[in-house]
């Protein structure tokens, strides 16, 4: 790595509904990355002042950047964390998730030092509410736009973007109340394929809404998907059923999800 890569500046954005131990989690696990320019934007819905001041007296290592959410929903959270910093990469990393390993943002500068990809996607691990199960979401071995057809083939906390690739692609669709992530990955593979990390980046929290809501989000990719996809008739019913079968499977899953 360049000694000027050393600087580049990383901004890790968390979304939050609230202050409270999730995002006091997130927060150190950030803290304890071994990556030194980090800015840590904090977007949250609602808090007290009584958590702000605890928020904003937490002993950060890293540029701790702390705004209450402008406007309503996930799409523009996520756009108040993109137009709050100015790092050259941008990772998404909720309320609840973690980084899986210290030199995690380490890992990420050496790729992006050697190569100066516009956004790369690396592996995940999700995990149950208590932690008590785990899955390693192993890297693809080659990458194609048909992976879309199926799910959402990249997961956000694994996900970096830089901002020259936001800047041609703009900011997130803020009528997508769901699924704006899916959305936001198959216009950026309009720009460019992502590079892919053949290492874990993140622990996913399969709490969140889009891992319980599963037909909602199963209605919203079909639709982002149709708009996106000219599908044959019969390729589409294809995908439709596989994607409702997995919509079931994850029905199921649910109660394990939140009990475990």
């Amino acid at each position: 790595m360049k000694n000027d890569d050393k600087n580049i500046e990383v901004d890790i954005v968390t979304i939050a509904n609230k202050i409270d131990d999730c995002l006091l989690n997130t927060l150190s696990n950030v803290s304890n990355q071994s990556y030194k320019e980090i800015n840590h934007i904090i977007i949250y819905r609602q808090a007290t002042s009584e958590e702000i001041q605890k928020i904003q007296g937490f002993s950060h290592s890293k540029k701790l950047l702390i705004y209450s959410q402008n406007g309503s929903g996930i799409a523009s959270a996520f756009n108040n964390g993109i137009n709050q910093g100015h790092g050259e990469l941008i990772l998404f990393l909720n309320s609840g998730d973690s980084l899986v390993a210290a030199d995690v943002i380490d890992q990420i500068i050496e790729s992006y030092s050697r190569e100066r990809w516009l956004w790369a996607s690396g592996e995940t691990i999700s995990v149950t509410k208590k932690k008590y199960l785990k899955k390693h979401r192993k890297q693809h071995k080659t990458w194609e736009s048909k992976l879309f057809w199926y799910r959402n083939p990249i997961c956000h906390q694994s996900t970096i973007y830089s901002r020259k690739l936001v800047e041609q692609v703009g900011l997130y669709n803020e009528h997508l109340l769901m699924g704006m992530d899916y959305e936001y990955n198959i216009r950026s593979n309009l720009r460019s394929s992502p590079t892919l990390l053949y290492f874990p980046i993140s622990y996913y929290d399969t709490t969140g809404i889009s891992s319980i809501k599963v037909f909602e989000q199963f209605i919203n990719h079909k639709q982002v998907r149709d708009r996106y996809f000219q599908l044959p008739f019969l390729k589409r019913l294809k995908v439709d059923a596989y994607c409702l079968l997995k919509a079931m499977y994850r029905l199921a899953m649910v109660p394990v999800k939140l009990w475990l």
